[in-house]
């Protein structure tokens, strides 16, 4: 795919413009050292009237590690008081969630709070779902460790 990208990129160098441009919608998984990737399953369910619409994002670690997520408006760098969901008991149940008010969120992956290979029954990974809400200007910090 690379050597594609520069192949197009020299050709246009060499033999002139590009007089016609062509997208295509790209799905990117982002992987991040430690075992965290960020699953490409995202939900964003219709807001009920007078609600900010939320964009659900599965995270899936092989360790039950420690997250903080942090809203800041883009903008001014300040913290976001926008609401943030979490739902980290193991299902995609999002009635369950756990609501923080202020933009500021830490959990673990589980909150069963083992390790997990003390896990019962034997898993290979725990998943959470963020519960972020779509609003333009906010910046979304996740850091774990």
């Amino acid at each position: 795919m690379i050597r594609l990208c520069l192949i197009v990129i020299i050709s246009a160098l060499v033999f002139g413009k590009i007089t016609t441009a062509e997208a295509q919608m790209v799905s990117v998984r982002l992987v991040l050292p430690a075992g965290v990737n960020f699953n490409p399953r995202i939900i964003v369910p219709q807001p009920k009237e007078g609600e900010t619409g939320l964009r659900w994002v599965e995270m899936v670690v092989q360790e039950n590690i420690h997250v903080t997520v942090h809203l800041k408006s883009d903008s001014s760098e300040k913290d976001a008081n926008e609401t943030l969901y979490i739902v980290n008991n193991g299902t995609s149940d999002f009635g369950s969630a756990l609501k923080f008010e202020s933009g500021n969120a830490s959990f673990q992956m589980d909150n069963r709070g083992k390790l997990i290979k003390n896990i019962e029954p034997n898993i290979q990974q725990v998943r959470a779902w963020l519960g972020i809400p779509i609003l333009p200007g906010i910046k979304t910090t996740i850091e774990y460790h």
